[in-house]
């Protein structure tokens, strides 16, 4: 199980996973293949391993989540980040969850001791969709809910961004634009577009109606920000990557290519203040 639990230093950030399967299972995800994601791991096999990487390696953020939600069970999410923050490093999350209550009072008590390390918590929420979300996401709590988490968020000082990834070529860009009016309206600091990405199996992509991913322009490739390096079918159409940036910054956000994008404005601004 070991082998599996890997770590890579990429633009900075260290990708460092929750290690138990998401419940969400949004029709998409590609951790549900295997490939990037683990079967079930104890949590402190996945933080001393961590450990041991980040005594040898440089890097400047920790990205949480990649393999999984780290909210889907706040309490583990909670006591990882809390472990993760010892290193004193910038961190990030990703997540789906509704997060309020006791969790956001937890989440600003881990903001106030990286303040102190000079060092900032931030957020990615994500979003694939609004009215397609009860059949594309079935399980996930509703974009309303996301929302909130990203009002939330805002609230008590951690700056949130809306992943607007992948873009999912059946469904229309009224339902982005209204994620990025929603998002904007709740305090998101910004929107990163990202691709599709499809296995061998396109078990990640049988949901899309029959023919569409023929119309949209694809390459594949080795999956660079993954340690274990996947090789997976990139669908990306630049033309509609391009209008949907337009529209962010018409509604007034700010658009990002990529989530290191993201954690280079963080760490900017942290110098710059």
């Amino acid at each position: 199980m070991g082998r599996r639990i890997l770590f890579k230093v990429e633009k900075k950030r260290v990708l460092v996973p929750v290690g138990e399967p998401c419940p969400f299972g949004c029709r998409y995800c590609y951790t549900r293949g295997g490939e990037v994601g683990l079967a079930r791991v104890d949590m402190e096999e996945v933080l001393t391993r961590f450990r041991t990487f980040a005594r040898e390696a440089s890097f400047e953020t920790i990205q949480f989540g990649y393999d999984g939600d780290p909210f889907a069970r706040p309490e583990r999410g909670l006591a990882m980040l809390r472990q993760l923050a010892l290193l004193g490093k910038h961190m990030n999350f990703s997540t789906k969850a509704l997060i309020e209550g006791s969790t956001l009072a937890a989440l600003e008590n881990i903001r106030h001791y990286l303040d102190s390390c000079g060092a900032v918590l931030s957020a990615l929420v994500s979003l694939s969709c609004w009215d397609s979300a009860a059949v594309v996401e079935p399980h996930t709590p509703s974009p309303a809910e996301r929302m909130r988490t990203v009002a939330n968020l805002t609230s008590i000082g951690i700056p949130a961004f809306i992943t607007l990834r992948p873009i999912l070529p059946h469904i229309p860009d009224e339902e982005y634009e209204r994620v990025v009016v929603e998002g904007v309206r709740a305090g998101s600091e910004g929107f990163v577009v990202g691709p599709l990405y499809v296995d061998r199996r396109e078990q990640f992509a049988r949901f899309i109606p029959q023919g569409t991913l023929d119309t949209v322009p694809n390459q594949t490739v080795t999956v660079s920000w993954s340690a274990h390096e996947p090789t997976w079918t990139r669908y990306e159409d630049t033309n509609r990557f391009q209008r949907l940036v337009s529209m962010i910054e018409r509604c007034g956000g700010r658009a990002f290519e990529s989530s290191a994008d993201v954690m280079t404005l963080v760490q900017q601004r942290v110098v710059m203040g």
